[in-house]
């Protein structure tokens, strides 16, 4: 499963030219080895030069290329490295190979536009079409005239196929990209609309907060108000942003607990780690949740003089993530009475936990501290 996702995880952070340049390289390099160690075996040391020459190239350019991420060199670096192999083993074997140059310009439509792909082919076969000239002249050339018939076929044949293709996929991503953008349209309009509920009730409960006399249930009200919004501030992220599986936990977390503090008028210092990391939707609903709760908590309980501080770490780690939370109080706190706890929030931070997979640890030293480790695999 793991394998799975971090296989997924790589196909969706590259587009088709990415995915075909890294297929082609990686074909390429095991081809070349291949050849090279074939050829040696029969004793064929010239073929076998050549391949391991253009097998050390290509490894060059394709280390340069995982290096500087550079698209177009890497694609031109290895169009240009398979071509001229091809015209090499052509001359080497005194025109009596045909198969490779006559596949090369479908790399040409895999990976350039149809009209450069159409250039690219032309001068291609010019070329070749030079070289069997040439060789012809020379008496150089051994191919009967059936044998140079069927390479032109099989030429017009892999262009035709190329042009055929080009469209179809050209036409297929079109139509794939209209339908992204009109999904993209209603799920912002989705996000949008339930942001806008949330906050509808979010409003209606601070009505009831302003004509409310009792403290307790003041409290109260203000509290479901603050989980309200925690949600509330999700859907307005994701509306926000074009990525609507993952939110960055940075920004989600800094602008939750900054609202919590604000609402209650403290002097509190926030550390949150910048460290720039992406979770998904479900999990980052829930740990808005239990950051919401902490930090309530932490107001509520461990800053009596209306200052403090909060510290909050979200770091990967090589099986999931850990989430630790701790504030600056300093009393002694009986942990396995807060574990017991009848009380909501505790019990809110609890359910979290458990429907994330995810191990929590209480520690009471000088302040107290949460640590959450929440597995990779918490929503599979």
């Amino acid at each position: 499963m793991k394998i799975k996702q971090q296989f997924q995880t790589f196909l969706d952070k590259h587009n088709k030219q990415e995915l075909f340049l890294m297929g082609f390289y990686l074909s390429f390099l095991f081809i070349m080895g291949l050849a090279s160690a074939l050829d040696f075996m029969i004793e064929n040391y010239d073929d076998a030069y050549i391949e391991i020459v253009f097998l050390i190239f290509t490894l060059i350019s394709f280390i340069h290329y995982q290096h500087s991420k550079n698209l177009t060199m890497g694609i031109y670096a290895m169009v240009i490295l398979t071509t001229l192999i091809t015209y090499l083993f052509l001359i080497s074997n005194n025109f009596s190979v045909s198969i490779f140059h006559t596949i090369v310009p479908l790399g040409y439509f895999l990976l350039f536009s149809l009209k450069r792909s159409l250039v690219y082919a032309f001068i291609h076969h010019s070329i070749v079409l030079a070289l069997y000239l040439y060789a012809y002249y020379h008496n150089l050339l051994h191919l009967e005239k059936s044998t140079l018939v069927a390479i032109v076929l099989a030429s017009l044949l892999i262009i035709l196929f190329g042009v055929v293709y080009h469209i179809a996929v050209e036409n297929s991503y079109r139509q794939l990209d209209k339908s992204n953008q009109q999904k993209e349209l209603l799920l912002k309009e989705v996000h949008h609309r339930v942001k806008n509920n949330l906050n509808i009730i979010s409003s209606i409960l601070g009505l009831q907060l302003i004509g409310e006399a009792n403290d307790k249930v003041k409290q109260l009200l203000q509290k479901n108000r603050l989980r309200i919004e925690s949600i509330a501030m999700v859907h307005e992220l994701l509306y926000k942003h074009n990525d609507f599986e993952t939110i960055n936990v940075y920004e989600y977390l800094s602008n939750l607990v900054e609202m919590v503090v604000e609402l209650h008028d403290y002097n509190v210092k926030v550390t949150i780690n910048r460290e720039p990391i992406q979770i998904p939707f479900e999990d980052i609903l829930k740990l808005g949740i239990i950051t919401n709760e902490l930090a309530i908590n932490s107001i509520k309980y461990a800053f009596k003089q209306k200052e403090g501080a909060i510290d909050i770490v979200f770091i990967k780690e090589s099986e999931g993530y850990c989430y630790h939370y701790s504030d600056s109080e300093k009393s002694s706190i009986d942990i396995n009475k807060l574990e017991n706890s009848n009380r909501l929030g505790f019990k809110l931070v609890m359910m979290m936990v458990e429907q994330m997979n995810a191990t929590i640890d209480i520690h009471n030293g000088k302040g107290l501290s949460y640590t959450i480790r929440i597995p990779l695999e918490s929503n599979d």
